[in-house]
């Protein structure tokens, strides 16, 4: 049988000018995901990562990766095992990674994950007791301005968060007496 990765398919052998077949009669392994070499990214920036696995089939059959719900902005076979995969920047925690060979998907739960916020500063450590003050987080991991960042003071929301940078999160604090 020749190589390929189209998932089950129909058999058929023809004697003289006779026909006969089988529906569903063969198929080939599905892909099987063992491993990413880069198990966890930046908030920004695409990361270049390497899917581990089998049965990703030959360069032909142009296999497809995704990370989460973000298909990877390029995927490259390297061979039957492995496929390479330039993943797009996030901050959504562990993630799913999915190799797509033909029409056959194979997946790892918790494969992947984003650095975690975190908060090294605060510009404006005090405020007065009533109305609202401007505060600036610094940081890292903060991702870019598309994933909306939320701050919280003590056990208050800010009034409002704004994205500065991958580093940096502008906050408008609520009044307050807590010490």
């Amino acid at each position: 049988s020749p190589p390929g990765v189209r998932g089950t398919l129909r058999v058929a052998v023809t004697a003289g000018s006779r026909v006969g077949s089988a529906t569903e009669a063969y198929s080939f392994d599905a892909p099987s995901l063992s491993g990413v070499t880069r198990g966890n990214a930046p908030a920004i920036g695409s990361t270049s990562v390497t899917l581990h696995g089998g049965n990703f089939g030959a360069a032909r059959f142009s296999p497809a990766a995704r990370v989460g719900f973000s298909a990877c902005e390029s995927s490259d076979w390297v061979s039957d095992t492995e496929v390479a995969c330039r993943s797009p920047p996030g901050v959504r925690g562990t993630l799913r990674v999915a190799v797509t060979a033909g029409s056959r998907v194979g997946s790892a739960t918790e494969a992947y994950s984003f650095d975690a916020p975190s908060l090294s500063g605060v510009t404006r450590g005090n405020a007065p007791a009533i109305g609202s003050t401007s505060v600036t987080l610094h940081g890292g991991n903060f991702g870019a301005a598309r994933f909306s960042p939320a701050a919280r003071v003590g056990f208050s929301a800010c009034e409002s968060s704004d994205w500065v940078s991958d580093t940096e999160v502008a906050c408008r604090s609520p009044p307050g007496v807590r010490g």
